[in-house]
């Protein structure tokens, strides 16, 4: 069984692998431009959580094979941002403080098992506001996010 599992992971690692290069990509095409400035910041910091140092010590691996469609949504996302910053900013403006707030909030938090949780909620917001076409295993709006995060205790 270790064997499997083992290439399972390995599997999992080479197609997220696959999408990180090509979102990486995506982002230095657009940074060449003013246009998708907002979106490509955010993007680079969404990274920066969903990559961290210790990324194979704590994420579990049912999460893990989330994380393609989360760059392919970060892609589709990006060429939109590029083409209409202001429609990508209308759409960031209900995400954005929630975000903010979850953020400032989830290193406090008692029930860190309901912030893991909340964390990945966000991820699935993120598909589904700027992505929905790459759609989410679950139904996630701003205001089931909005309702998880002021119950986070």
């Amino acid at each position: 069984r270790i064997e499997g599992a083992a290439r399972d992971w390995a599997n999992a690692v080479v197609v997220t692998s696959a999408e990180l290069a090509a979102t990486l990509a995506a982002l230095k095409t657009a940074s060449k431009g003013p246009s998708g400035a907002a979106a490509v910041r955010d993007i680079r910091a969404q990274l920066g959580h969903l990559f961290p140092a210790n990324l194979i010590e704590w994420i579990p691996f049912t999460r893990l094979l989330n994380y393609p469609r989360y760059l392919r949504a970060a892609q589709a996302r990006l060429s939109r941002a590029v083409a209409n910053p202001g429609k990508d900013a209308g759409k960031s403006a209900p995400f954005s403080p929630l975000w903010e707030t979850f953020l400032a909030r989830r290193a406090t938090v008692r029930d860190q098992e309901a912030a893991q949780d909340l964390r990945w909620a966000f991820e699935e917001l993120r598909v589904a506001i700027f992505a929905p076409e790459v759609t989410t295993p679950v139904s996630v709006t701003v205001a089931k996010v909005s309702t998880a995060l002021a119950a986070l205790r």
